[in-house]
């Protein structure tokens, strides 16, 4: 069977407030790390993929060392003709010259991490990119040949209120991208935004946020297939579906993830002992019991739920007793409540 590919890139202009991935703003490694990256790739030459996601950090900060990468991935991995190839992109890091070689490489799928078209929540989640800039690299990857674009907004954002995210679901539209995620901002433990005083919407105002950002998706003809992706029929992103369904992926780089043989395992976040050769920080093996708890657990996120022939009855049943499942044609699935309440239904499960 073939597997997803999810290669990583640490390295960006600036770190975001709010970030707590492995990313740097030091790019004096860069090119050893790249060196380093591609001999990993090459480790798994033959291997059968079809979809691959180079995500960060911001791969398109390498620049033309991106085109290496791409390249390494194609001689390695025997790529099906359908696969999907997603290369994440910063606004502030692309131009035309650079979005016609990743097209011409071979990416079918751009995903931009715009966050917010406008400038002051995108000052305060210390984005590099103004709003004019990100509709200018939107607009370049459809000139260069993007026919599968996603659009990355946050939602519960500092200084956003109902009004500025009308205005940013409007650009969006405007835009007419064939995905978008759409996030709520969590605040996580060593980050800057961790020990700032922040001026975030209230709990009324994010939940009319959250409410008013579904239903303007959907009228946009983007139906929702995961608690935060909505799509046009035929463009859900098929690697991250993987996450969700237990498939098997391999990771690259340092922090990137694998899984294989049910067994789970994490490259080190080191760049330097990365670069010297180290790799597996944590290996861990998914038992059948702790297999069957996230086959509910991440596969409740989708909307087409889970196939179900009877596990945790006790626990379903309470849970659509409480109006957050429901059964419907052998799965069972989140209801209009359930998203909304979605950690509520997963923490049963864990």
């Amino acid at each position: 069977m073939s597997k997803g590919v999810y290669i990583h890139i640490p390295f960006c202009v600036r770190k975001c407030l709010y970030c707590d991935f492995c990313s740097t703003g030091d790019h004096s490694l860069m090119k050893e790390y790249v060196n380093a990256l591609i001999n990993e790739i090459k480790e798994h030459k033959g291997t059968f993929a079809d979809t691959v996601f180079i995500g960060g950090g911001t791969p398109t900060v390498l620049g033309d060392e991106l085109i290496r990468v791409i390249n390494a991935v194609k001689e390695a991995f025997r790529l099906e003709p359908s696969c999907e190839f997603t290369v994440e992109a910063n606004p502030g890091t692309v131009d035309y010259n650079l979005l016609s070689k990743m097209k011409e490489a071979g990416v079918n799928r751009l995903s931009l991490g715009v966050q917010s078209f406008n400038d002051n929540e995108l000052k305060a989640l210390g984005r590099i990119h103004s709003a004019v800039e990100a509709k200018e690299a939107f607009l370049m990857a459809r000139k260069a040949g993007f026919d599968n674009i996603n659009i990355d907004i946050m939602l519960s954002t500092p200084h956003q209120t109902l009004e500025s995210v009308k205005s940013t679901l409007e650009a969006v539209k405007e835009m007419n991208p064939e995905h978008v995620s759409a996030y709520s901002l969590i605040i996580e433990e060593g980050t800057p935004f961790y020990d700032m005083e922040l001026d975030l919407p209230d709990e009324d105002t994010e939940r009319e946020i959250y409410y008013y950002t579904v239903e303007y998706l959907k009228s946009m003809g983007l139906e929702r297939y995961e608690i935060s992706n909505f799509a046009k029929t035929g463009y859900e992103a098929r690697h991250n579906i993987k996450y969700w369904t237990q498939e098997e992926y391999i990771g690259l780089g340092v922090a990137a993830a694998s899984f294989e043989n049910n067994c789970r395992y994490t490259n080190t976040c080191d760049i330097a002992s990365y670069i010297n050769g180290k790799r597996y920080d944590e290996r861990e093996f998914i038992d059948k019991d702790e297999q069957l708890k996230e086959k509910f657990m991440l596969g409740l996120r989708m909307s087409r739920g889970v196939k179900y022939s009877g596990e945790f009855e006790e626990t379903i049943e309470k849970l659509i007793a409480k109006g957050l499942l429901e059964k419907k044609d052998g799965f069972v699935h989140l209801t209009e409540k359930g998203f909304d309440l979605g950690n509520v239904v997963f923490m049963e499960f864990v």
